[in-house]
């Protein structure tokens, strides 16, 4: 999957992160079975979000493809349901990830302007 290279900076460092599960493990199937009310026929992860500051917050957004064709939601958006959870969840998660990698970088350089020099 490519995602866009523009990073949107709020603090000091910003970046993308990406995670491969390991084989025949489900995240959706994971969330059904530890987030209440959330039902893998109807929800479909698409986004998770980590907070930390003042609490630690684990936010996913599902899509919920009940309301994919309805009408209470503006034209052009997809309707997601939000769920907060605490670290635990994120803690818990990593026993299904095969390999996680990440770079956060001040944004004031593209990362592809770089050439490392010390070899």
């Amino acid at each position: 999957m490519q995602l866009k290279s523009d990073i949107n900076m709020k603090g000091d460092l910003g970046g993308t992160l990406s995670v491969e599960f390991k084989p025949n493990s489900s995240f959706n199937d994971y969330c059904a079975q530890h987030i209440v009310n959330y039902d893998p026929d109807r929800f479909e992860v698409v986004a998770v979000r980590f907070y930390h500051g003042k609490e630690t917050i684990v936010t996913v957004f599902a899509l919920d493809k009940n309301r994919i064709e309805g009408t209470t939601f503006n034209k052009g958006k997809m309707p997601v349901k939000k769920f907060k959870l605490n670290f635990t969840f994120l803690k818990d998660i990593l026993l299904f990830i095969e390999e996680c990698n990440f770079t956060l970088t001040t944004g004031h350089y593209p990362l592809e302007d770089m050439e490392v020099v010390n070899r």
